[in-house]
C-alpha cells in the first residue's frame, strides 16, 4: 500500500467513526427525549432558567433545571431515575 492509498483508508476510516458516533448522539437524544413524550411533564421558564417539572409544583414533584430546554429535560431524566419516595 504507498501513502496515497494509506492517507485515503485513514480518511475513511476516521469519516465512518465520525458517522457512527453522529449516529450514537441521535439515538441518546432520542432515548432522552422517550420519558419526556411519555409523561409529558411542563417545560417552563423560570426567571432565567428553563424547568421541566412532572408533578403539581417543585415540592412534590420531579424538576430539572438547564439553561436550555434540552438541558432541563437530561436534569429532569436524571431526577425521574434517581427518585426513591414516590
Amino acid at each position: 500500500m504507498n501513502a496515497l492509498e494509506s492517507l485515503m483508508l485513514e480518511r475513511y476510516n476516521h469519516d465512518k467513526d465520525y458517522t457512527h458516533q453522529s449516529e450514537m448522539n441521535t439515538l441518546i437524544q432520542k432515548q432522552e427525549y422517550n420519558l419526556f413524550s411519555m409523561l409529558k411533564p411542563s417545560l417552563l421558564i423560570d426567571g432565567n432558567q428553563w424547568v421541566c417539572l412532572y408533578g403539581e409544583n417543585l415540592q412534590v414533584g420531579i424538576a430539572g433545571f438547564g439553561d436550555t430546554p434540552y438541558m432541563a429535560i437530561l436534569s429532569w431524566n436524571k431526577g425521574w431515575h434517581n427518585c426513591s419516595t414516590p
